[in-house]
């Protein structure tokens, strides 16, 4: 499959709390970083759990929802949200906007 990244939309900023250790992997193609969690499907976990812990906004966040995963902005209310039905795929628009590099698309 072939991904890009689009913009962060208006008054999203990087948000990389509890992530510094996935900093070098914000840094791979969309392709690369989506590939990695599908080959260590545990570090998707890890990224759900982080999301889960957060106690703060605005942020960014990735939930399960609906058989699959939404990803998306909170500042007092949801915002912003992409639908994934591969975690792979959510992870790494989750970990790509948290770091301030854009959304995934595909």
């Amino acid at each position: 499959m072939h991904y890009w990244i689009t913009p962060l939309p208006p008054g999203c900023k990087p948000q990389k709390t509890r992530l510094r250790e996935f900093e070098s992997l914000a840094e791979l193609s969309p392709a690369e970083v989506v590939a990695y969690f599908r080959a260590h499907p545990e570090e998707s976990n890890r990224l759900l759990g982080q999301s889960y812990d957060k106690r703060y906004t605005p942020s960014t966040f990735i939930e399960e929802n609906d058989g699959g995963y939404r990803v998306g902005w909170f500042d007092g209310s949801r915002q912003h949200m992409q639908q994934f039905r591969d975690f792979s795929e959510a992870s790494a628009d989750y970990l790509l906007f948290s770091f301030g590099k854009g959304r995934l698309g595909s």
